[in-house]
């Protein structure tokens, strides 16, 4: 039996004082026993001011990714990407994140896993030292068909 995982962005918050135009993008990658599938969700270029948490433009539809076998262990890897857009120089950080979850067996409920994912985006130049944190919530449900 063949099993997924379907990647959903919950929630996205900016806290600090670096800017308030933001853009981003998730990876996720789905291993189980190899690489099994990967995809990527992209948002564009818009407005979260420091201290709001708020639900991503769109909202983006999630992924639906391939997961092997049922019944094994599978690894998530999440690299997210967030850039503060500014008029000169955009401001970026970079992180990943591993997630290890069990596969149900066929006719099992669907495993639901919350999350967050957080990264540290430096004001350029680095004169200021001034640094804002983007988090993101998500949710991934893994499922065997």
């Amino acid at each position: 039996m063949a099993a997924k995982v379907v990647f959903s962005i919950l929630q996205e918050n900016h806290a600090g004082p670096i800017g308030d135009d933001w853009r981003y993008w998730v990876e996720a990658k789905v291993f189980n026993q190899g690489l099994k599938a990967k995809g990527k969700i992209e948002i564009k270029k818009h407005s979260l001011p420091s201290g709001t948490t708020q639900q991503p433009p769109g909202p983006p539809a999630p992924l639906e990714l391939p997961a092997g076998e049922c019944g094994q262990k599978v690894q998530v890897k999440l690299t997210l990407e967030a850039t503060e857009v500014d008029l000169f120089r955009n401001d970026v950080g970079i992180t990943d994140l591993d997630t290890y979850l069990n596969c149900p067996a066929p006719g099992e409920e669907p495993l639901v896993h919350d999350g967050e994912i957080s990264v540290g985006v430096i004001e350029s130049p680095g004169l200021t030292g001034e640094t804002s944190i983007f988090t993101l919530k998500f949710r991934l449900v893994l499922s065997c068909d």
